[in-house]
């Protein structure tokens, strides 16, 4: 079978641009390209969630290409809410798949700034379901149910919470990409503003401006490739929020199918953590722990950098930047860049999730 091979790449620094979407994203691509034969590339798949809303841009993946000085390649954009880089990165490795292409380039980016909170809500709600937007339900409270029943369900609290909190912001403080760097004690998290009980402001990722890129071929090698994709939806009249996403699941079970592996061979992973608690219903989706046993591991260093199956080492959404359209293809970046620098964690997963977990993405990278 077709192999797909990650080249070049190319990550912005996460947090306030002054500048448009597509010239963020036409920075960062040239970056991945400086040292690639331009010529190679016959496709360019980008993915911002709406930046004919956050910028007024439209018709961004022609002009794009146009700027890149690609040539007569195909130009398109994938748009699945807040799993869109990843959405684009499958579709990329989907074509070359299916042999009609050889070498392609994915550009993410999004400018969220230009929108105040209030504003940023209204639109990330609109990704909901019509029933879900009549109760006036945000994402932020749709997290915060979640939470409180997992509390409830496996007897945790907002103390225990406080350990994955820490642990993202001292993994961001060490990414120089992240837009939150910086440490936090038990006194800031306790003390912190709440959002939607019990989540407060140190779970919940901030509105970020970000871009990043990378190159994919199928006649070049390097030492990382592809090894399995999934994904998985959920019909957004099924409203039921649980300790499990249905979609994660589904994602997660094709992408070990897809790739011959189980969740035992897993080394490393970046989940989607918008709110803290998504981490640990991503790595129990994923069943790299038991139902319930994720904070556990957490709390007893396992899912740290230097433990047994490091988790968001790059600081994940939460204090690395969340810029939406963005967010699923920086963690496969960030993830092929761990691995790179740590070679016994050779086969790594990432999670993204689109909506409030209706079109989710499961990517798993082969080191070797």
């Amino acid at each position: 079978m077709t192999k797909v091979f990650l080249h070049s790449n190319a990550i912005s620094k996460f947090g306030k641009h002054e500048t448009s979407i597509l010239e963020l994203a036409s920075q960062v691509a040239e970056e991945a390209l400086y040292n690639f034969e331009r010529e190679r590339i016959d496709f360019l798949v980008f993915s911002s969630f709406t930046p004919d809303m956050y910028t007024n841009e439209f018709h961004t993946a022609a002009k794009l290409a146009d700027l890149l000085r690609l040539g007569s390649v195909m130009a398109i954009r994938s748009e699945t809410a807040s799993s869109s880089g990843a959405s684009a990165f499958h579709l990329a490795c989907n074509l070359i798949y299916s042999g009609r292409f050889r070498t392609g380039i994915v550009v993410a980016a999004e400018i969220m700034s230009r929108f105040n909170r209030a504003e940023n809500n209204l639109l990330l709600g609109s990704v909901l379901s019509d029933r879900q937007i009549n109760l006036c339900l945000s994402m932020a409270q749709g997290g915060a149910m979640v939470t409180n029943l997992y509390f409830h369900k496996y007897g945790y609290t907002r103390d225990d919470l406080y350990h994955l909190a820490k642990k993202l912001h001292d993994n961001g403080y060490n990414n120089p990409n992240a837009q939150i760097r910086k440490h936090i004690t038990k006194a800031d998290y306790m003390e912190a503003p709440i959002f939607a009980i019990p989540l407060g402001l140190y779970d919940i990722s901030p509105l970020s401006d970000g871009a990043c890129a990378i190159v994919l071929s199928s006649d070049l090698q390097s030492n990382i490739s592809v090894r399995g994709l999934g994904y998985g939806t959920t019909p957004l009249h099924n409203e039921a929020l649980d300790t499990s996403f249905p979609a994660s699941v589904s994602a997660f079970q094709r992408a070990y199918q897809d790739s011959g592996l189980t969740p035992h061979d897993i080394k490393v992973a970046e989940l989607h953590d918008a709110f803290t608690t998504f981490e640990l219903i991503g790595a129990e989706d994923a069943e790299l722990f038991p139902r319930g046993r994720a904070l556990r591991k957490v709390i007893e260093g396992v899912t740290h950098p230097n433990g047994s199956l490091p988790i968001n080492t790059s600081g994940g959404l939460k204090s690395r930047g969340h810029p939406i359209g963005a967010s699923g293809l920086v963690q496969i970046i960030e993830l092929v860049r761990f691995m790179q620098k740590h070679p016994d964690k050779n086969i790594g997963l990432t999670h993204s999730i689109g909506g409030l977990a209706t079109n989710n993405f499961a990517t798993i990278l082969e080191l070797g």
